[in-house]
């Protein structure tokens, strides 16, 4: 969400990698810290897979963006870097160069079902809006 929140600030258009119009989940740092102590201290959590507390609604990238321009009265202007783009920066950005295989977060849907946790310890994780006013 940095290159969202920390352009937005700057006055600058939002940016994304891949595609900006397909779901992607993203969880609330402070939030999943405290899930993450919590399957830690839970010895029936040992050996299972767990996605830690996110919003189960489905926002697209392009919505994340419109999330944080209401929120932060920027203008809600999205640039998209595409895969290749992502490459061809990479050779001169080393940081770049990594996201490169990550691509997978952004060129597909990326959805947590984290229902599991919810259940299981009675939870209702931050919402996608608050987690944009806390930012």
């Amino acid at each position: 969400m940095n290159m969202v929140y920390d352009n937005f600030a700057k006055g600058k258009p939002a940016q994304w990698f891949c595609n900006a119009d397909v779901i992607h989940s993203t969880g609330f740092t402070p939030y999943l810290a405290k899930g993450t102590a919590l399957l830690g201290n839970t010895n029936e959590a040992f050996n299972q897979i767990w996605n830690l507390p996110v919003d189960q609604s489905l926002i697209t990238g392009r919505e994340w963006a419109e999330l944080f321009a209401l929120e932060m009265n920027a203008t809600n202007k999205i640039q998209v870097l595409p895969s290749w783009g992502l490459k061809l920066i990479g050779l001169f950005i080393p940081v770049l160069r990594e996201m490169y295989e990550m691509r997978y977060q952004y060129d597909r849907t990326y959805f947590f079902d984290s229902s599991k946790f919810i259940n299981k310890f009675n939870c209702e994780p931050t919402t996608n809006k608050m987690a944009a006013t806390n930012s």
